[in-house]
């Protein structure tokens, strides 16, 4: 799985466009989130025949996620165990929390009110 990852993120760094389709039918797409505070949050996906998966770049790391169950919209969790990272989309919209080990009820919010620079542009023009 590291092997899929790494070849995720040398791929993402050589597109350009919004979207990339392989032969296969995998598809991979680059977004860079605004959220409060002034943080900037780049986010690849590639949705594959075997799933759906993310990989956030938060404070220096690389956070690889895979899709989970939402009820609206789509979430990603952590690959990672060690690492309790949740990423919730919906349109252009995201927040990313952390869950500490075994306790499931105190979830925190890192960042939220993170949109696209599709979103900015739309709320900046009204």
């Amino acid at each position: 799985m590291r092997n899929s990852i790494k070849n995720i993120l040398l791929l993402s760094a050589c597109l350009s466009s919004s979207w990339a389709v392989a032969e296969n039918g995998d598809q991979l797409q680059q977004v860079l989130y605004q959220c409060e505070r002034g943080v900037s949050i780049p986010v690849t996906y590639l949705n594959t025949v075997g799933g759906a998966y993310a990989v956030l770049q938060v404070d220096g790391q690389q956070i690889p996620m895979s899709i989970a169950v939402s009820a609206s919209g789509a979430r990603y969790v952590s690959i990672d165990e060690g690492r309790n990272y949740s990423w919730h989309t919906k349109n252009d919209n995201g927040v990313l929390s952390w869950q500490p080990v075994g306790k499931p009820s105190e979830s925190v919010v890192l960042f939220k009110e993170c949109t696209t620079g599709t979103q900015m542009l739309a709320e900046n023009t009204q």
